[in-house]
């Protein structure tokens, strides 16, 4: 090797590679024999400790706890769905009974408002009998001065006659026939004025009366209040034992569960170590069997591989040699071309990739250009839709609000029972809400008080010209209206079109969760304030609600209708969200929230009022 810096660099490397090639051979036989006795070693798989054992009765023992635990658990399951039930149905009675109060509430308020009416159309019709009065006495007053004068015209004529002559006597005649006319006249007159007192005599008295009947359904109203109320009372205690008993099952059950729970974990666990040792046998006699075999299988390769590694190694010394001869003419030849094609090839990549790079910042360039340009123009459009779809929100919000204030304004304060109305007869004529019940009968002949009132679909049709939008865009106002308040508490008898009010008293379940002193919404108050936002104007009742819109099988119900539960709509409602989804303000203690739409117990149709 001395003389080898006096060979050309392509030869001297060649000449290296058979050098190393050599050396490698070597140590290929070393490698093989040390591969050899590493199999021999690592055929022997280390024993591992043997897993416990647990006996038949611990595990018999355990799966009887397991099956004892899941009797307990289902006889409790099955008493809490019976509880559950129960306590359901009573819920919905409750429901019905508040609906029943809120009922009796709209029917005061409407009686109050017809007895108003009632007064106001009395007070105006006394006033027509007082001026038919006046008339009568002015004209009787005309008709005794033409008496008197026709009188006075008799006791002279006669004289008047003979002194004056026959032209006289034509004369006296004439006013003779005038006056005669004229108290047939005024006597018609008077007549005719008599015949109108007396139409407004008995106007008045028809009017007195149908003021004394909306009085007396408004004592009725109170006292149908009462009556519920005193009917939630009784259903309250029963609602509260099974509550109670509800709360025992549930305590019961949840002990009954954990209780299962670790009788199932011991089961699991001995049943786990049973498995265990048993695959830990199986596996020992697999690991015995399986290292016989692999000693013998390691013996008999070792000796191959001694052969194979012993005769590799000679041919590959030989090639070797062969190849590094080869090799060593060839570089020398080669390696001049490849510097030359190196020189060439390298200037021609300099070259390709100044005028890539050149053309690739050019289009860059360009490409950031568009896009800046399509930013600013996508901003400005953005900015200008972003306006115009604050202003059209900002619209719909306050079309939404003053629809609500319309319909607010038109209605009685559902929570109190005062009567807001004038109690004295000769008051000067103020506001009357609107009649919210939809079959309030009219006061008479001549007093037609309900029809001189307002009533919820006149109000609608007001307060529905500031909406805007189609059907769906109102659907969607009515949904985010009442979405708005989910998380809002229930307040029995709260809410309004403008929003949560203070609930009130029952004198029982809701006493107890403070509805009275909440401010929030019932299922009824919730719908209210929903669908004032496009200007419907609901009565605080759902059995008077049921009486609004379209009638809709719940099969073929819309996002937006309402669903109804009970006879005749009397113990709840929701608005249907679509997905099988519904938002509602359900019971005492609870919230504004989404739910499962429940089938059971849902009214024969849904109200579509949109």
């Amino acid at each position: 090797m001395a003389n080898l810096d006096s060979v050309r660099p392509g030869v001297r490397a060649a000449l290296r590679r058979t050098h190393t090639q050599a050396k490698g051979v070597a140590l290929t036989r070393a490698l093989i024999a040390l591969a050899v006795s590493g199999a021999l070693l690592s055929s022997m798989t280390p024993a591992v400790a043997q897993p416990q054992n647990p006996d038949d009765a611990a595990i018999a023992q355990a799966e009887e706890n397991v099956s004892a635990g899941d009797g307990e658990v289902a006889r409790l399951a099955g008493s809490l769905s019976s509880t559950d039930a129960e306590i359901n149905r009573v819920e919905l009675e409750m429901g019905a009974l508040r609906e029943e109060v809120n009922k009796s509430l709209v029917d005061l308020h409407d009686a109050q408002a017809i007895a108003e009416q009632a007064r106001q159309d009395a007070l105006a019709a006394k006033k027509d009998l007082d001026d038919s009065q006046a008339q009568i006495e002015a004209a009787q007053e005309r008709l005794n001065e033409i008496s008197r004068a026709a009188y006075r015209q008799n006791g002279t004529s006669k004289g008047l006659s003979g002194i004056s002559g026959n032209g006289n006597s034509e004369d006296a005649l004439d006013r003779q026939t005038y006056l005669r006319t004229s108290a047939e006249k005024q006597q018609a007159a008077v007549e005719e004025l008599d015949r109108l007192r007396t139409e407004n005599a008995n106007k008045e008295s028809v009017l007195r009366q149908a003021r004394i009947v909306a009085e007396q359904r408004e004592a009725e109203a109170v006292e149908k209040q009462v009556q519920t109320e005193a009917a939630i009372a009784a259903n309250s205690e029963q609602l509260n034992v099974l509550t109670n008993n509800r709360s025992t099952l549930v305590a019961q059950r949840d002990e009954a569960e954990r209780n299962l729970a670790i009788a199932r974990a011991q089961a699991d666990n001995l049943q786990g170590q049973r498995a265990e040792y048993e695959e830990f046998q199986q596996a020992e006699q697999a690991r015995i069997q399986a290292e016989a075999e692999a000693q013998a299988a390691a013996e008999e390769k070792r000796r191959a591989d001694e052969a194979a590694a012993q005769a590799a190694a000679e041919a590959q010394e030989a090639a070797q040699q062969a190849q590094a001869a080869e090799e060593a003419q060839a570089a020398q030849a080669a390696e001049t071309a490849q510097a030359q094609a190196a020189q060439a090839q390298a200037a021609q990549a300099v070259q390709a990739e100044a005028n890539d790079r050149a053309a690739a910042q050019q289009r860059a360039a360009e490409a950031q250009a568009a896009a800046e340009q399509a930013q600013r123009e996508a901003d400005a459009q953005a900015a200008n839709d972003a306006q115009a779809q604050a202003l059209r929100e900002q619209a719909l919000t306050a079309a939404s609000i003053a629809a609500a204030a319309l319909i607010a304004a038109s209605q009685s304060s559902h929570a109190t029972t005062q009567n807001p109305y004038p109690t004295d007869e000769d008051a000067d004529p103020t506001d009357i809400a609107d009649i919210q019940g939809p079959t309030q009968p009219g006061t008479g002949e001549y007093g037609d008080s309900q029809n001189n009132s307002s009533d919820n679909d006149s109000t609608s049709s007001d307060s529905s010209e500031v909406i805007s939008g189609d059907r769906s865009a109102q659907i969607e106002t009515v949904i985010a209206r009442a979405m708005s308040q989910l998380g809002v508490q229930y307040a029995w008898g709260g809410g309004n079109a403008n929003g949560p009010t203070l609930g009130i008293r029952d004198g029982g379940v809701a006493d107890s969760y403070g509805d009275y002193n909440k401010v929030g919404f019932d299922c009824s108050g919730l719908t209210l304030y929903a669908f004032a936002g496009v200007g419907i104007s609901l009565p605080h009742y759902t059995g008077y609600q049921y009486q609004h819109g379209t009638k809709v099988a719940p099969s073929e119900m819309q996002r937006g209708d309402l669903i109804f539960y009970g006879p005749g709509a009397s113990q709840h409602v929701a608005i249907y969200l679509g997905d099988g989804q519904m938002i509602e303000a359900p019971n005492s203690g609870s919230v504004v929230k989404i739910s499962p739409v429940r089938w059971s117990g849902m009214t024969e149709s849904v109200v579509r009022l949109i």
